[in-house]
């Protein structure tokens, strides 16, 4: 496998644990309590843990790979002057945070639970934001820059939130039969639902600014690989929403009418949901190695 794919593998995977991350901290820290936090706590432990190996060596890994493609290819990719260079470049001075807060985010996991999942919510939102000074935000520099950046940031925490916590909700949906746990499950969902409105309605706002600035121009010329890929994602994320809003008002009104399926359609849409999800990763993580022109 040639560098160029490795890198646009291992953004699809650094992306994706970073997002996960997110998700799942911030849906048991911040949106469940009490017992049935640590009955959350308890189940998503492990992917917790898997995640954030993922991103650290995916951290690690992408600027051996930048050296690499920096230099003469594989062999340079271990070569410390390459790796120096690399992280003196804008592009390394940003993702040394991302090394920096994933090693942080792993010593963590020696934590109590308890103390894990709260700070390395913290860790991964600044993850995110430190995600947001990367890429084709660096095409602006001055005022322009850095509202592309902090707004970059925001599309990512907001994507971040909506994305990473669908795996932590189906986890708690299946709370919903433990009699014990069903009031704090709903009230949990509840809680989500509030939030994540606002969450895809940034998702969407914060996106069509970032193509502006990216794009900077009008009519766009569609035979561009970057703006075919870029108009693909826009159709899954699109998607995403339909689904979203189906489940949020059809699915969730019927779950409490006898013999009804809500439940079943609730789980197998956000699977596809999520599914859509990791493709739109996908295409992020090839056309941002792509030019927008």
């Amino acid at each position: 496998m040639s560098l160029d794919a490795f890198h646009i593998f291992f953004r699809l995977l650094h992306f994706s644990a970073v997002i996960l991350l997110f998700g799942i901290t911030l849906f048991v820290s911040c949106l469940s309590h009490g017992k049935f936090r640590l009955s959350l706590q308890y189940d998503l432990r492990r992917l917790l843990t898997y995640s954030l190996l993922i991103a650290l060596l995916t951290s690690v890994g992408i600027i051996a790979i930048q050296s690499g493609l920096m230099g003469n290819g594989w062999p340079d990719t271990i070569k410390g002057s390459i790796i120096a260079d690399v992280l003196s470049t804008s592009f390394g001075m940003a993702w040394r945070w991302q090394i920096i807060f994933t090693f942080t985010a792993t010593i963590c996991l020696l934590l109590p639970i308890y103390w894990r999942f709260n700070l390395i919510t913290l860790l991964a939102f600044l993850l995110l934001i430190s995600l947001g000074f990367v890429g084709h935000v660096t095409l602006h520099s001055g005022a322009i820059g850095w509202l592309h950046r902090i707004n970059h940031a925001l599309h990512l925490i907001s994507a971040g939130y909506w994305l990473g916590a669908l795996i932590p909700l189906l986890v708690c949906l299946r709370y919903l039969s433990v009699e014990h746990y069903r009031a704090e499950a709903i009230s949990t969902l509840i809680r989500f639902s509030q939030v994540g409105h606002l969450a895809v309605i940034l998702v969407i706002f914060t996106g069509i600014i970032n193509s502006i600035l990216i794009l900077q121009r009008w009519p766009v010329n569609w035979s561009s690989a970057y703006l075919q890929l870029l108009g693909i994602k826009v159709f899954l994320v699109m998607m995403m929403v339909m689904i979203a809003l189906y489940n949020r008002y059809r699915l969730v009104p019927e779950m409490n009418q006898q013999g009804s399926n809500a439940m079943r359609y609730f789980m197998l849409f956000t699977v596809l949901e999520i599914l859509l999800g990791i493709l739109v990763l996908s295409l992020v993580s090839l056309f941002a190695t792509l030019s927008p022109t």
